[in-house]
């Protein structure tokens, strides 16, 4: 009832303004600053319609422990299905990747788009969160958005860390991407040479 007072009222007044609820409310959310609605460095496509996969975004361990503890999953997502540990490594919240590990999130559980919590953290070079993921039994060979493995991620962004840390988890040397070349040629088209040397080194 309370609801559909409040839909009406805003229907009236946009009628007002010539232009239609919905439009209105798009306006408002399009209006909100960048700084407030997210931090950079995770994903860009997530809604906040729940306090816990707030936390996990925010880093907040303590209310995030609360709601665990009361028997929020750890798997628990947002209206956007993008799994909280997905939102914790996109921000570099290690401490809260490793609450939701601790818990039983799953390491390998997708984004909507096909992003792992290890793809992400190899694209942004994250090698701490890479290896706390790892630890937790996260398959160091599942791919992430557009099928690409951790390994080609971490090559193309140059972040020799992560590559080191993915060969020490015994990582496919020889996966490619869908134009054939594997990481070892990435990294010497780009003349990545501490790269390179790596994957030499393991077999590559």
């Amino acid at each position: 009832m309370f609801r559909h007072r409040n839909a009406a009222a805003g229907d009236k007044m946009t009628r007002s303004m010539g232009l239609p609820f919905a439009a209105l409310v798009a306006l408002a959310l399009w209006s909100v600053p960048a700084a407030e609605a997210m931090q950079p460095g995770g994903p860009t496509n997530y809604i906040i319609d729940n306090e816990t996969v707030q936390a996990a975004r925010t880093g907040d361990d303590k209310a995030l422990k609360a709601a665990l503890v009361k028997g929020v999953s750890p798997n628990e997502s947002g209206a956007d299905r993008i799994p909280m540990l997905v939102l914790a490594v996109g921000n570099g919240h290690l401490s809260t990747v490793q609450l939701l590990l601790d818990n039983g999130a799953d390491p390998d559980r997708r984004a909507p788009d096909g992003t792992t919590p290890l793809s992400l953290a190899a694209l942004a070079g994250r090698a701490a969160i890479a290896e706390a993921l790892l630890a937790a039994g996260a398959n160091p060979d599942r791919p992430g958005a557009n099928r690409e493995v951790p390994l080609l991620i971490a090559t193309r962004a140059r972040h020799a860390a992560v590559v080191e840390l993915l060969i020490r988890y015994d990582v496919d040397v020889y996966a490619t991407d869908v134009t054939g070349r594997s990481a070892l040629d990435l990294a010497e088209e780009s003349h990545f040479s501490e790269i390179a040397n790596l994957l030499r080194n393991a077999g590559a």
